[in-house]
């Protein structure tokens, strides 16, 4: 994927992506409920793969990795915000 310039990830994105995929959302459900264009939501799940935290194309998958950081993140969000990730609904 070419891109112009350097990425810099939206950690709460990042988060929210995560968090999605862990509670089992296709590709297309991610696309949709993070918040972001489908275009940049590729740019999220590229960036996300080159680091190792996401696996597949057509269905996403976290890694061991992915699911750590998951929860990392959102243990952080939850700690300087006193709340869980907005827009992600736990199933």
């Amino acid at each position: 994927m070419k891109r112009r310039g350097r990425f810099y990830p939206d950690l709460y994105v990042v988060t929210k992506i995560l968090l999605l995929l862990a509670d089992g959302r296709s590709r297309r459900e991610a696309a949709l409920l993070s918040g972001v264009s489908y275009s940049r939501f590729q740019q999220y799940v590229e960036y996300l793969k080159e680091r190792g935290f996401v696996t597949g194309d057509e269905e996403l998958r976290l890694t061991p990795k992915g699911a750590e950081a998951a929860a990392r993140l959102a243990q952080l969000i939850k700690e300087l915000t006193g709340e869980e990730p907005r827009g992600v609904k736990r199933k």
